[in-house]
């Protein structure tokens, strides 16, 4: 296997592990993971109620998340995808994005930090939240997302200090 295969294969290994951790977060704080296909069959839980529930549709749970999510359009008009919707999040009502970005050794995942930025601030339907670590990032690239934090962009965290705040807020 050529070098660079390998440490392709080692950066997606590291970086699923945290995004595994973070689903570690979720299911640990009561959120019940769904597909995408499930979270969009499930009836709303206003519907559930109704007179004339349609009983072949499975009730959507009060808390849910789902990972890859389509949440429609980026800037450049192509598929959007948020590596997790929350739904039935405490404060926040039109749901919660999560991005996961893990950089161990020098790559290019800080170059892509503009474009995550903008895609969350223009084209994201909910606040997001960014989890940037790993330590491989270049200098400077981490403090620079950390200062687009503002309208929808609500936060860029560790891993660590998003465990805190999902403690407190989740």
């Amino acid at each position: 296997m050529p070098p660079e295969r390998a440490r392709s294969l080692r950066a997606e290994s590291t970086g699923s592990v945290a995004e595994s951790t973070v689903r570690g977060v979720l299911t640990g704080r009561g959120y019940v993971e769904l597909s995408a296909h499930a979270a969009h069959a499930a009836e709303p839980a206003a519907e559930q109620t109704a007179m004339f529930r349609d009983f072949g549709r499975r009730p959507r749970p009060a808390r849910m998340f789902v990972a890859q999510y389509p949440i429609g359009p980026s800037i450049y008009s192509l598929p959007l995808n948020a590596d997790f919707w929350v739904f039935g999040a405490p404060f926040f009502a039109d749901g919660l994005a999560i991005e996961v970005k893990w950089q161990q050794s020098t790559g290019s995942v800080d170059e892509k930090f503009p474009y995550l930025v903008h895609n969350i601030k223009e084209c994201y339907p909910c606040p997001a939240l960014v989890i940037a670590d790993g330590g491989g990032q270049r200098p400077g690239a981490l403090q620079w997302l950390r200062d687009q934090a503002g309208g929808n962009l609500l936060a860029v965290f560790s891993l660590a200090e998003f465990l805190a705040w999902a403690n407190r807020n989740l």
